[in-house]
């Protein structure tokens, strides 16, 4: 952005719609630097872009599986920071993804991004927003949704497990109300009556694992339990997860011959 692609992007582009492989061509306009100040100019660049991207996809090769993709986010301008986890970033992406179903576009859109150092409020706060707006406008794919801080410049692994909680919780927001003849569960009111309770009914044991997410880092106790297990937090509890899953990890997925093979073809890119 503005307006540009690169020639290596293009050369990738152009060899994975070849191939078969599914691709997303995804511009990042930066509004009020790459792109225009207000955001609905920003919206109205980034939809260019992300429109040229599929239909250079189509020209390679018709029916080329490729995703509407963008990445805008902004700027502080007080002080030329840049700024992956504002507000506006998560409208920004919010509204790209109902620009692309429009177009009945599958959508690559971007959240749970923060400009937070650390696991911490703000990034709770920051992440939670962003994922949440794009999920709920059907975003197909969401990029960048766990691990990132520092507007995507450094990885956590406590912040990882954090978010797969936070994206466990937006997956239920979206996954809604269910409302059927059962669900609505006249008989189990009437059978129970004024009163009663509900627990040992087979009501409760047949929907309470569908009906409820349980988070596994958030604290649920009585504030007398939760001191006697030493307060601990949900990154006290990342934490813990987190050197659970390394002591039983596996190799990566990709053998280093087949990184070696991309690294070759590829060498713009960066093969970890």
């Amino acid at each position: 952005s503005p307006l540009t692609m690169d020639t290596e992007a293009l050369r990738i582009l152009r060899f994975c719609c070849m191939h078969g492989i599914p691709v997303v061509c995804a511009p990042a306009p930066i509004s009020a630097a790459t792109a225009p100040a207000t955001l609905s100019g920003t919206l109205v660049q980034t939809h260019a872009e992300a429109l040229a991207g599929v239909v250079l996809a189509q020209v390679f090769s018709p029916g080329a599986k490729v995703l509407y993709g963008a990445v805008p986010t902004t700027m502080d301008l007080r002080n030329m920071e840049y700024t992956m986890g504002s507000t506006e970033t998560a409208l920004l992406n919010a509204a790209i993804v109902q620009m692309a179903r429009h177009y009945r576009l599958p959508i690559y859109a971007s959240g749970g991004v923060t400009e937070a150092k650390r696991p911490d409020i703000q990034a709770g706060c920051e992440k939670s927003f962003s994922n949440l707006l794009v999920a709920l406008n059907g975003a197909d794919l969401v990029h960048l949704a766990a691990g990132m801080l520092d507007s995507g410049n450094s990885i956590s692994y406590e912040q990882f497990v954090i978010d797969d909680e936070i994206i466990g919780m937006v997956q239920r927001m979206v996954k809604g109300i269910r409302v059927d003849s059962n669900t609505l569960a006249f008989d189990v009111i009437n059978k129970v009556g004024p009163g009663g309770n509900f627990v040992l009914e087979d009501h409760t044991v047949e929907h309470m694992m569908d009906e409820f997410f349980y988070p596994k880092l958030g604290v649920r106790c009585n504030f007398d339990v939760w001191e006697q297990k030493k307060r601990p937090d949900m990154l006290s509890r990342a934490g813990d997860r987190v050197k659970m899953i390394l002591s039983s990890r596996k190799e990566g997925l990709l053998g280093h011959e087949i990184v070696s093979a991309i690294s070759k073809k590829f060498p713009e890119i960066v093969c970890l």
